[in-house]
């Protein structure tokens, strides 16, 4: 009897500690992850750095290996997606003025918010400190011999009128890329950016092998439902001609676990037609 309970104590102690392994490297280690995308309209290698969803988390102190990890990159641009912290959390709040500000001294940085730092004093405070903050503008930036045009929208829930044509009249000419946090693919469909950077999902945050996202937007297996071929959670997919990026994000929300799905810095490298 004493074995018995002995050996049942070891498969409990073993696999509690497989499923700690299991959590603590599927939320916390920092990955990153590379895309290409190629464009006639792009005449020489051109590198982003997308961070999203942090939710005012520290990786190490102030975030210094984040930082490091950027900087390894050598990124040409670097694009805040939103949630950078989490509402009412101070600390976290502090702690994404820090990484933000610190990424502004050593790259150009383009921030657009998301529904938890929808915050107008944050936003002042990123825009006195070096970062653009693109609360419905428009920046056009030359990158060696291409020219890109930045949008980015500060929505946190779509209206059923909602018309990007409404703010922005694009030049098509020009490689266009539209920033916003949360996906609302059928309009950005519409407006024809030739990419489209967005956050707010965190990949899902749980998933499984093959079977992709949990649960998401009040779906289960969002990935493999009826909902599949709109199930925008995690990666690039094609929106018509042009392309629309979903980043896994940096932070977890509302519980601090992930599965099978490690945080990243997405890099995204845009590259001529040609190469």
């Amino acid at each position: 009897m004493k074995r018995k309970i002995k050996s049942a104590v070891v498969r409990l102690f073993i696999a509690v500690a497989v499923l700690l392994f299991i959590w603590y490297f599927s939320t916390f280690p920092v990955t990153v992850s590379h895309t290409e995308i190629k464009s006639d309209k792009i005449n020489g290698d051109i590198k982003i750095v997308q961070i999203t969803d942090l939710h005012g988390t520290e990786f190490s102190r102030q975030n210094e290996s984040l930082i490091k990890q950027i900087e390894k990159e050598k990124p040409d641009l670097v694009f805040a997606t939103g949630d950078m912290y989490t509402n009412s959390d101070q600390k976290g709040k502090d702690t994404a003025k820090h990484l933000l500000v610190s990424l502004a001294e050593k790259f150009p940085i383009y921030y657009v918010t998301g529904e938890h730092d929808n915050d107008n004093d944050f936003h002042l405070f990123l825009e006195n400190n070096g970062v653009f903050v693109l609360d419905y503008k428009t920046e056009t930036v030359k990158i060696r011999d291409t020219e890109i045009v930045l949008y980015g929208i500060n929505n946190v829930y779509y209206s059923p009128t909602f018309d990007l044509f409404n703010e922005f009249s694009p030049d098509y000419s020009k490689y266009n890329i539209l920033m916003a946090h949360i996906n609302n693919a059928d309009a950005f469909k519409d407006f024809g950016a030739d990419l489209t950077v967005c956050g707010d999902t965190h990949g899902g945050q749980i998933r499984l092998p093959l079977l992709g996202a949990v649960y998401m937007d009040g779906e289960w297996l969002p990935e493999w439902s009826d909902k599949k071929q709109t199930a925008y959670v995690k990666g690039l997919y094609n929106l018509g001609e042009n392309k629309l990026f979903v980043s896994g994000g940096l932070g977890s929300r509302p519980y601090p676990f992930r599965l099978f799905n490690r945080t990243e810095i997405s890099v995204i490298t845009l590259k001529p037609l040609t190469k």
